[in-house]
C-alpha cells in the first residue's frame, strides 16, 4: 500500500470509526481498524463483533493493499502532525505502516487483513430513505428514555414500527416512555424491529458532524437480524435485538382527568433546583397543583427547596412525586415553550406532551413518595 492523504479528511474518517469502539473487548485485533486503499479510495473499517463503521475518503492512491492498525495509536501520531503537510503512508513486508509528513516519521506495527473479522453484507430484504434531519430528531427526543441495564437487553433497543399510517420509534426503560412518530416511510413495508441504541448513537454522531440539510437523506436496509444505516461516505451496520418489546399502546394514558400546562423553562430551571435537594440517587421531588399554583418542593437530611409557578388550575388539590432527572430529561430535549402534564389518578403514569409538538409523546411512572 502507498497513498497521500490530507490530515483533516484523514482525522475526521477516524473520529467517525473511533466512536464507537468498545473498551471492553478481550480480543487485541478489535482496538485495530482496516485500512484498504483501491484506486483512489481509502476504505476504513472498525467493527466490535456487534457494530461495524465503513467510512470512505478520497485519496492519492499509489499502490493498492490492505493492513490493520491500532487506531488508538495510528490517532495519536496524526493529531501531532503538521495540519499543512500532505501525509504519506506506505507499507512494507513486515506489516509495518510507516507515516511521513514533512520531516517527521514515524511507523507502526500493524496485522494481515486475515486476521481481522469480517464485516458480513447484509441481506437488502427491506430498504427505505428517510430525511437525515427527521430521523436525527426523532431519535434525540426517544433515545434517552431507553435502558442501559444489561439485565433487561431488550430495552436497549429502541422499537421501529411502520404501518400505512405512520412510522414510530419507541424508547423505555420500564419507568418512562418516550414516543416519536411521523408520516408512514415512503416505498416501506410495514414492519416492527428493535434497533440497539448504541448504533442510532452512532448515527447522531455523524449527523452532528455533517450538519445535514433538508435535502439529505439516510438510506436504511433492513434484513431478518440486521440493520444498516448509510449517509453519504458512512456505513453503520448492527445485529437487530430479538425479542418482545413491551406494548406500548397500552402504556400511554388516554384519560385526562387531570391536566395542566406550565412554561417549559420555568419548570425545568425549577426541577433542577429541586433535584439538588432531593438526596442521593432515588430521590424525589414533589408538585402540588392547588389554587392556580404549581408548587415544586424536594428535601433530604441536609437540605430544603421549595418554589412555586403560576399556572391555570383552579380543580381539585393534587399532589404527586417523580425521578426528577426523567422530568429534566424531557424538559431539556423538547424544544417547545409550553408543556402540558396529564393525569388519570395519583397512581397511574403522567403524560408530557410539547405544545405545538403532537408527534412527540412522554410518559413517566409516579414514584411513591
Amino acid at each position: 500500500m502507498k497513498l497521500n492523504i490530507t490530515k483533516e479528511s484523514f482525522l475526521e474518517g477516524l473520529q467517525i470509526i473511533q466512536s464507537g469502539l468498545s473498551g471492553r473487548t478481550t480480543l487485541p485485533i478489535l482496538y485495530n481498524f482496516l485500512m484498504e486503499a483501491e484506486n483512489g479510495n481509502v476504505k476504513l473499517t472498525r467493527t466490535d463483533m456487534e457494530m461495524a463503521t465503513i467510512h470512505n475518503l478520497k485519496a492519492e492512491v499509489l499502490e493498492n493493499g490492505e493492513i490493520t492498525v491500532p487506531l488508538k495509536e495510528f490517532s495519536d501520531i496524526l493529531k501531532n502532525l503538521p495540519s499543512d503537510k500532505e501525509i504519506k503512508i506506505e507499507t512494507d513486508s513486515d506489516n509495518k505502516l510507516h507515516i511521513k509528513s514533512g520531516k517527521s516519521k514515524f511507523w507502526v506495527i500493524g496485522t494481515p487483513k486475515s486476521e481481522y473479522p469480517i464485516v458480513p453484507e447484509i441481506e437488502k430484504t427491506e430498504t427505505f430513505k428517510i430525511k437525515a434531519k427527521t430521523i436525527k430528531e426523532m431519535i434525540e427526543n426517544t433515545i434517552f428514555s431507553s435502558s442501559t441495564q444489561e439485565t433487561r437487553y431488550v430495552l436497549n433497543g429502541l422499537l421501529w414500527a411502520n404501518n400505512q399510517e405512520k412510522f414510530e420509534i419507541v424508547a423505555t426503560d420500564g419507568r418512562r416512555l418516550a414516543l416519536a412518530s411521523s408520516s408512514a416511510l415512503d416505498g416501506a413495508k410495514d414492519f416492527k424491529i428493535i434497533v440497539p441504541s448504541k448504533i442510532l448513537n452512532e448515527v447522531l454522531k455523524l449527523l452532528n458532524i455533517n450538519k445535514p440539510t433538508d435535502e439529505d437523506f439516510i438510506n436504511v436496509t433492513v434484513s431478518s437480524n440486521q440493520i444498516s444505516f448509510s449517509l453519504k461516505d458512512t456505513t453503520f451496520i448492527s445485529r437487530l435485538i430479538e425479542g418482545n418489546f413491551p406494548n406500548y399502546e397500552q402504556v400511554v394514558p388516554n384519560k385526562k382527568n387531570i391536566s395542566f400546562k406550565v412554561n417549559t423553562k420555568d419548570l425545568l430551571s425549577s426541577t433542577k433546583r429541586a433535584a439538588l435537594c432531593a438526596g442521593d440517587l432515588g430521590g424525589t421531588v414533589k408538585y402540588s397543583l392547588a389554587d392556580n399554583n404549581l408548587g415544586i418542593s424536594a428535601n433530604s437530611s441536609k437540605m430544603d427547596f421549595s418554589d412555586e409557578i403560576k399556572i391555570d388550575y383552579a380543580a381539585d388539590a393534587f399532589n404527586t412525586s417523580f425521578n426528577p432527572q426523567y422530568l429534566i430529561d424531557v424538559l431539556k430535549i423538547i424544544g417547545s415553550d409550553n408543556v402540558s402534564f396529564s393525569f388519570t389518578n395519583t397512581s397511574q403514569p403522567v403524560l408530557v406532551e410539547p405544545e405545538g409538538k403532537e408527534q412527540y409523546k412522554y410518559v413517566i411512572m409516579p414514584v411513591r413518595a
